[in-house]
């Protein structure tokens, strides 16, 4: 499949630049290469310095595109019909007709129809790469999560056949139903959220987070960290940008600043390693237009390849004892990384599925086949790592479901 590079962070830190940087840098080794941005706030065609569209991909050089996802558009194109019934709900009950448009865009579909188009592009065999640039931090952890959450999972696609079926039969009889076009595409919407959320964790698809050297953007990485790992993707790079130099004649203003990122870059290290961490100075003009981008990304990458898979250690694992004569037992490993000292870790099993929470986030991972018939024991937490065990035997000491791990972080089970 194509290699697929998401770039992410908090806004301002230069995701943008990165992101077309490594496109221009893939384009130039011969790669056919998309670049795409999600942002609403489009900036991509600015830092390319050409105008691209919105629907279809533009050429800006040999071997690169540049899109910028219209999320008006997908909506008309995907969801027309949806859109279309929740508008004119709203307009029956008093409503003007342009604010029920506004109140129809579900919040949250307009990232899942633009993951939608990355997955598209992915999947049509056009490009050898594609890296997006995303929206702010929390928009994009929200996109990432969007397909395991979506309208309830499981339970939600057998309430929608249901309503289906009840509105097909009580439609002659009551207004403001759905037609049956609203159905298909909501249908077609739930079966692709099981399509992105297997995309998501494809081999060839990693997260590269970016951030500066301040103490805002490492405490939000940090976070970001946390939450790709209990999602399961695989942040293979850490990018940090506009990195003060070092320089004599800059003046003691500037010394102060750079001091204060000396500072930061230390603890980057400490934080994000063994993650291949990659460092890119303030650059002395504004980084527009190709040969800009190319200087940057020769500078950033240095040597390696960056289209490569840079680090591949996945943040959830299992490892397996067994000793003669005795049952298996396994530990299901979750890295988890930041976790606040004061912060809770719950876990609920129910049948084949585990579903962690940890503060607002919520996942629900599918238990690998081997640990079907396996009670849950013990579990705790150390050195970043979540490890739940499993054993065979049916017959468990009756142990705690309230941990108090060496660091203060507190593991619960249902």
């Amino acid at each position: 499949m194509t290699r697929v590079i998401i770039y992410s962070g908090k806004g301002g830190t230069g995701k943008t630049t990165i992101s077309a940087a490594t496109a221009v840098l893939l384009a130039r080794s011969g790669q056919r290469t998309l670049v795409l941005s999600s942002d609403p706030a489009h900036s991509l065609a600015d830092a390319l310095g050409v105008t691209i569209s919105r629907d279809r991909p533009t050429a800006v050089a040999p071997g690169l595109y540049g899109l910028e996802v219209d999320t008006i558009y997908e909506w008309r194109h995907n969801l027309g019909g949806f859109q279309q019934f929740v508008a004119s709900t709203y307009s029956n009950r008093g409503i003007d007709r342009s604010t029920a448009t506004e109140l129809a865009n579900q919040p949250g579909l307009d990232e899942i129809l633009a993951l939608q188009r990355v997955m598209i592009e992915a999947q049509s065999g056009r490009w050898d790469a594609i890296v997006l640039d995303t929206a702010p931090t929390g928009n994009t952890l929200r996109l990432l999560a969007y397909p395991e959450m979506i309208i309830g999972g499981d339970a939600g696609k057998k309430f929608f056949r249901v309503y289906r079926g009840l509105a097909n039969f009580a439609r002659p009889f009551k207004r403001d139903l759905p037609e049956d076009r609203f159905f298909d595409e909501v249908g077609g919407l739930l079966e692709r959220m099981d399509q992105l959320a297997n995309f998501l964790l494809s081999p060839e698809i990693t997260l590269r987070l970016v951030m500066n050297p301040e103490k805002l953007p490492l405490l939000e990485t940090r976070r970001a960290y946390t939450f790709l790992n209990l999602y399961g993707m695989l942040v293979d790079a850490v990018m940090v940008n506009k990195i003060l130099p070092v320089r004599q004649d800059l003046g003691p203003y500037f010394d102060y600043w750079v001091s204060l990122q000396r500072g930061y870059l230390q603890e980057i290290d400490a934080s994000f390693a063994p993650t291949p961490i990659f460092r890119t100075l303030l650059q002395e003009g504004e980084p527009i237009g190709l040969a800009a981008l190319e200087a940057v990304g020769r500078a950033t990458f240095g040597s390696a390849d960056p289209g490569a898979l840079l680090f591949d250690e996945r943040p959830i694992w299992l490892e397996q004892w067994n000793e003669e004569g005795e049952p298996g037992r396994y530990e299901l490993c979750l890295k988890l990384p930041f976790v606040d000292e004061q912060e809770t870790v719950e876990i609920a099993r129910q049948g084949p599925d585990l579903t962690v929470m940890l503060g607002r986030a919520q996942r629900t991972i599918a238990l690998p086949r081997i640990l079907y018939g396996c009670a849950m024991g013990h579990h705790h937490y150390e050195g970043g790592v979540l490890r739940l065990e499993f054993r065979e035997s049916t017959e468990l000491d009756a142990v705690d479901t309230t941990l108090t791990v060496p660091d203060g972080c507190r593991v619960e089970a249902a």
